[in-house]
């Protein structure tokens, strides 16, 4: 019988199935009965794409093991939250950088300042993704999560604004608004992020699954 373990647990129901399609069909049981979808599911440590169809054919081995995934909106939500959280924090040392090489007049700034877009961008989705998670419209939203969101378009535009300034030259004005603008903007949301998560109500979350 296969190891079967859901979000870390293993569930002995589960050990005797012996097709990834069977135990799709159960674990999508389990997951409809939680209000919650598989996010995620590895054989034997490696990821299985869920959206491919062949892998349903597999048969599992008696020595296979088996993490299958099961989140709900709110756990979504909640881990998203907190990876923009770490990115946030990874924006901060991306600004340093390129502050100082702007500064300093450094002709390679342009591979940090790529970074810095590429990791803004990635930030700025996953702060603004449990909205879209939960089917929250921004309009109709507490006030406070409005101004949490309104704060992320903030960080936005002074990103856009220092980019621009310095594309076309004015490398100090750009310091300027990126350590004067993006960083305290950025620390402003950081701040609010935990109103924001108790107000989706995300700000406590559980795995426990009903099986049975």
């Amino acid at each position: 019988m296969a190891d079967v373990r859901v979000n870390g647990k293993r569930i002995p129901p589960l050990q005797s199935i012996d097709t990834l399609s069977a135990l799709m069909t159960k674990l999508e049981s389990i997951a409809q009965r939680n209000n919650s979808s598989v996010t995620a599911l590895c054989i034997n440590n490696s990821s299985i794409d869920l959206d491919n169809p062949e892998f349903l054919r597999l048969k599992l081995e008696n020595e296979d093991t088996v993490d299958a995934k099961l989140d709900t909106a709110e756990q979504l939500s909640y881990e998203s939250l907190q990876v923009a959280l770490d990115m946030a924090g990874l924006l901060v040392f991306d600004l340093k950088v390129v502050t100082l090489k702007l500064w300093d007049s450094e002709k390679n700034y342009e591979k940090s300042l790529e970074t810095l877009l590429n990791d803004c961008n990635l930030f700025l989705s996953l702060g603004a993704r449990p909205i879209y998670l939960l089917n929250k419209d921004p309009e109709k939203i507490e006030p406070e999560a409005q101004t949490f969101l309104k704060q992320l378009d903030a960080i936005a535009y002074h990103v856009e604004d220092a980019t621009l300034l310095a594309v076309h030259g004015h490398a100090k004005d750009a310091c300027y608004v990126l350590v004067g603008m993006v960083k305290p903007a950025i620390e402003r949301w950081i701040g609010m992020s935990a109103k924001f998560a108790q107000i989706l109500e995300i700000n406590t979350v559980s795995n426990e699954l009903l099986i049975s």
